[in-house]
């Protein structure tokens, strides 16, 4: 994957329009930490941390509502996720400045595995549960 050009594509698409909605921030904001200003790196960071944790929070409140079976695998993922994030803001402020690559290289893979598999669920659960989940995702 050349990190330059990752970004939104029909790939990631779940058809639930909120699910979509809330992961093409998310793609916008992992993008951005690729891009070549160190010195805005940990404000970027900072940004997709703070989208991240209303994200999770969003997807979170859909598996409680709607009593989805793996919620707490899915969840789990989104806390270790966050963690990392965290960890990783942590470390480069205290000057591990290489990580902030990385960060920017690992992140999109692990975003597509989990579109693919725990979002691709969570999704599907609720489109075929379309009353429990239809008033949240409004």
């Amino acid at each position: 994957m050349t990190q330059t050009a990752w970004g939104w594509s029909d790939r990631l698409s779940l058809s639930y329009a909120a699910m979509d909605e809330t992961h093409k921030e998310f793609v916008a904001l992992c993008a951005a930490l690729s891009e070549n200003n160190p010195a805005s790196f940990l404000t970027r960071l900072d940004a997709l941390i703070v989208h991240s944790i209303a994200h999770f929070e969003q997807e979170n409140r859909w598996m409680e509502e709607t009593a989805f079976p793996p919620a707490a695998c899915h969840r789990q993922e989104h806390d270790t996720v966050l963690e990392v994030m965290q960890e990783v803001r942590r470390r480069i402020a205290d000057g591990e400045t290489d990580l902030a690559e990385r960060l920017a290289e690992e992140l999109p893979h692990w975003f597509e595995h989990h579109v693919d598999t725990m979002d691709n669920m969570l999704a599907r659960f609720m489109l075929s549960n379309q009353g429990a989940a239809g008033a949240s995702a409004a």
